[in-house]
């Protein structure tokens, strides 16, 4: 008997310590130990639409299930691929002002309703490359996505602009025009390298861009996109490679998505070399490193 009651004496005492590691998660990445990373997968809708006839699409979209760095997905969309294992929590995401009606906005409360308050919701991707006036983004911010935050409690991504100077006036115009209670949980932002100029020096540009806009609206950061424009294999890799040892350190960045998982690139802008997914459907070798294969 004497026996047995160390036994659970010493049970009681790895349980113990288990809650206080899961109680020091963040609230959204509790319950899902193995995605505790910092990681956002930019899961393209491309790869939904080729999901059912692409054996390697399905082999990269169940890898996502043991992935220990990848902590969500997102898709620029309010609804959920199908394909996504169940235990990568999706962020929906009010891409243009379109997602806030029709259908769109029955996907994104679906989604909502699905998670309840661990849910993340991204307003407004690149709004000041879109024609979207910062003035009337606060505006529809306050009357429509404000309410959600209040109703079911989700987290809210401010809108992440281009990282030039038009992109930081159109934020500061769109801050401005908010109260204190009427700010975001996370600061929404991207970060894109110009093409030709060395890994080094980019990386010390996004870990002063990316602190900059920290330190000015002092709020948490969530990196929605990352990327190297270059064309060089290496020189994308030590970017990427880099920025994301900077960033896992930052106790102030939640998350950072690096683009993308997609079969093709999106346009001329983004880089063969930095594609997480190559045209089979498979992951790359910067696809393997990023989620921890």
């Amino acid at each position: 008997m004497q026996f047995s009651a160390m036994k659970r004496l010493q049970v009681l005492a790895v349980l113990f310590q288990a809650a206080l590691l899961t109680s020091a998660l963040p609230v959204e990445k509790r319950g899902t130990a193995i995605h505790s990373g910092k990681r956002l997968m930019l899961w393209d809708y491309t790869l939904t639409q080729a999901y059912e006839s692409n054996p390697n699409i399905q082999a990269a979209a169940s890898s996502l299930s043991t992935s220990p760095g990848v902590t969500a997905a997102l898709n620029w969309n309010t609804w959920r691929a199908s394909e996504l294992p169940d235990n990568v929590p999706f962020q929906p995401m009010i891409r243009t002002p379109a997602q806030l009606q029709g259908d769109e906005y029955k996907n994104l409360l679906s989604s909502i309703q699905a998670s309840g308050a661990n849910t993340v919701v991204h307003f407004y991707n690149e709004p000041d490359l879109n024609g979207v006036d910062a003035g009337a983004a606060a505006a529809t911010w306050k009357s429509t996505v404000l309410p959600l935050r209040a109703q079911y409690g989700v987290k809210l991504v401010g809108p992440a602009v281009a990282s030039n100077d038009a992109g930081s006036a159109w934020l500061q115009q769109f801050y401005g025009a908010l109260a204190a209670d009427q700010k975001p949980d996370f600061l929404g932002l991207h970060f894109y390298t110009a093409a030709e100029t060395p890994a080094e020096t980019e990386v010390e540009n996004a870990k002063k861009y990316i602190s900059d806009k920290h330190g000015q609206y002092g709020l948490p950061v969530v990196v929605s996109e990352i990327g190297s424009t270059s064309r060089d294999p290496t020189s994308v890799d030590t970017f990427t490679k880099a920025t994301s040892e900077w960033l896992d350190s930052q106790d102030w960045v939640d998350s950072y998505g690096f683009f993308g998982a997609t079969t093709t690139p999106v346009d001329g802008f983004v880089s063969p070399a930095a594609q997480l997914i190559d045209t089979s459907g498979a992951w790359t070798s910067l696809g393997r490193w990023w989620v921890g294969q």
